[in-house]
């Protein structure tokens, strides 16, 4: 066998040929960013979404600690909404920040929610931000109604002061209070968590990942079934039947700055 010896011109051509092609395969297309990692959950979102939605992720993780004393949101107004949902997230509310004006405002959050963990701590792990009482699924202003996770609770009945007082029964009625179904509310999480994206809701049965517009509840499904906990049934992942869908996402408004997250 002869010696090997070094490619000619047209073998260089074509190996840099087969580069350039499996650089070109390799790399996702300008514009098609479906599923930033770590913030935005599965969706064929814009550009200007996907900024918009970096930037209230970083600016939500700059504003949140400083509401992370109980006695400091306690001297501010916020009341514990009065049940632990599965995995030890309870949610405080400002009922007073609901008709402030400010709308998706990380440094004026109406609810805050914080996680028990098992030693004993209590760690602030989200913001749940509800829009004005006037408002409801229907209604939300465009320039928010496309984010994911906007949702309510018709299942969940609350007294007058704002606490908890069970679920609704399958006709949607109270026992006692009424029912939580406005405004409608969106998380937005400063930590990492199960779901691999920053917009996670907290539903009866823990934490719901599965916040695209369009889900609905399956073939035969049975709300009362799935939010009764003294029946031991439970959703399937990610589901929470008992929330509304938002409607479906206009182009979001351009959003100045660099964010700089952690994800």
């Amino acid at each position: 066998m002869g010696a090997l010896g070094r490619p000619g011109r047209g073998s260089r051509i074509g190996l840099a040929a087969v580069f350039a092609l499996s650089l070109v395969l390799a790399s996702p297309a300008v514009g098609q960013e479906h599923h930033p990692p770590g913030i935005l959950p599965p969706g064929d979102w814009t550009h200007e979404q996907i900024t918009y939605a970096e930037d209230l992720v970083e600016r939500t993780e700059a504003a949140l600690p400083a509401f992370g004393d109980i006695p400091t949101i306690q001297a501010l107004g916020f009341e514990n909404l009065g049940v632990t949902a599965p995995g030890g997230y309870d949610h405080w509310i400002n009922w007073g920040w609901i008709d402030d004006g400010h709308l998706i405002d990380p440094e004026f959050p109406e609810s805050l929610v914080f996680r028990n963990t098992f030693d004993g701590g209590y760690v602030l792990e989200a913001a749940m931000f509800l829009a004005d009482s006037h408002h409801d699924m229907s209604n939300l202003p465009e320039e928010m109604a496309w984010l994911p996770g906007w949702h309510n609770h018709a299942d969940v009945c609350i007294d007058d002061d704002g606490h908890f007082t069970g679920l609704a029964g399958s006709n949607g009625e109270c026992f006692s209070g009424h029912p939580f179904d406005k405004p409608p509310m969106m998380h937005v999480w400063i930590v990492d968590n199960e779901c691999g994206h920053r917009f996670g809701e907290i539903g009866v049965s823990g934490l719901i990942c599965d916040v695209d517009h369009a889900h609905q509840p399956g073939p035969g499904h049975n709300p009362d079934l799935a939010h009764d906990p003294a029946l031991g049934h439970d959703p399937a992942p990610g589901h929470d039947p008992g929330r509304d869908s938002a409607p479906p996402a206009p182009p979001a408004p351009r959003v100045a700055g660099e964010p700089n997250f952690t994800g």
